[in-house]
């Protein structure tokens, strides 16, 4: 039996994403546990004025904590977005089997149909048409559609139906890191001048500020870059395997502006785009942007989605 190096990366990959998911609860839940053992006693002994405030910011906190658990778990969880069997980009089943035949005969070259071109894409793995923008994941062992990346944080693929969750875990993972960072920031400076000397009796709790502290701030910063990365591709309507491509239509045809673009996205309802689910009307017309055979039909279904 030989070894199959590909295979032995996936299933350690699939494994990974289970221990991932273990390693962001730790994180919030570290950040939380420093939160309150810094700000407990001040709101037990402190004046009015503190015990408000520390109030206040404990409860933006753990609502941005349930936020993001909320975002993470639908991106985990949600389909990311299925080709239904059958589907192809054909007036007529004939005219589909007809053109599967020739591939698989041989006869007929492969057109490998660049994205945003609108010209009929298959895939050999699946052995079936893949709508516009859709690519098979090597992980889920089949096409998804409109597929950003394999992500190991969330041990899924992020694609069409939950990259609004993925987008809205990291925005909401960013605000919670950078408050809880700013929250800590002045127990870790008044330990650094001197002015809390870290004694037997309270060591834990400096030593739980630090790395809580260092972790909050590494996770700001990075997931600052990265949604930096995303607000790019939402602007502009790319996915990340699409930022890469070596090749690709000259004009790309899913940029209708950043206002269209953001809306195909996040819904044009205001108080629903800080919600990581979509309704029913707004899933079928994510579908039917997905699933039209050229870039002229989603451009189509778009405005229709816009419209709502």
């Amino acid at each position: 039996m030989s070894f199959n190096a590909f295979e032995y990366c996936t299933w350690f990959l699939k494994h990974l994403g289970k221990v991932m998911v273990l390693v962001v609860l730790f994180f919030v839940l570290l950040t939380a546990a420093a939160l309150l053992s810094a700000y407990s006693p001040r709101i037990s002994q402190d004046g009015a004025g503190t015990a408000a405030a520390s109030l206040l910011g404990l409860a933006i906190f753990f609502f941005l904590v349930a936020m993001l658990t909320w975002s993470y778990f639908a991106a985990v969880l949600l389909e990311p977005g299925r080709v239904p069997p059958g589907w192809s980009p054909f007036e007529s089943d004939e005219e589909a089997a007809l053109e599967a035949d020739r591939l698989e005969s041989g006869s007929h070259r492969q057109d490998k149909g660049l994205t945003g071109t609108g010209r009929p894409r298959y895939c050999r793995k699946c052995q079936a048409w893949k709508p516009e923008r859709a690519h098979h994941d090597s992980m889920l062992g089949r096409c998804v559609l409109r597929m950003d990346h394999y992500c190991v944080w969330v041990a899924n693929s992020v694609g069409l139906l939950n990259y609004k969750a993925f987008l809205l875990f990291l925005f909401y993972t960013f605000l919670a890191c950078a408050l809880g960072a700013s929250m800590l920031l002045g127990d870790v400076a008044r330990f650094f001048k001197g002015i809390d000397i870290a004694g037997p009796e309270n060591a834990g709790r400096f030593a739980l500020t630090m790395v809580a502290f260092v972790v909050d701030l590494a996770f700001c910063l990075s997931l600052g870059g990265l949604l930096a990365m995303h607000a790019r591709m939402v602007w502009l309507n790319y996915t990340t395997i699409e930022m890469f491509e070596k090749q690709r239509a000259a004009q790309w045809p899913y940029d209708r502006g950043p206002r269209r673009n953001f809306e195909e996205i996040f819904g044009t309802r205001f108080w629903r785009w800080w919600i990581p689910t979509y309704t029913a009307l707004e899933k079928a017309r994510l579908l039917d942007v997905a699933l039209a055979a050229n870039p002229r039909d989603h451009s189509l279904a778009t405005t229709e989605f816009a419209a709502l």
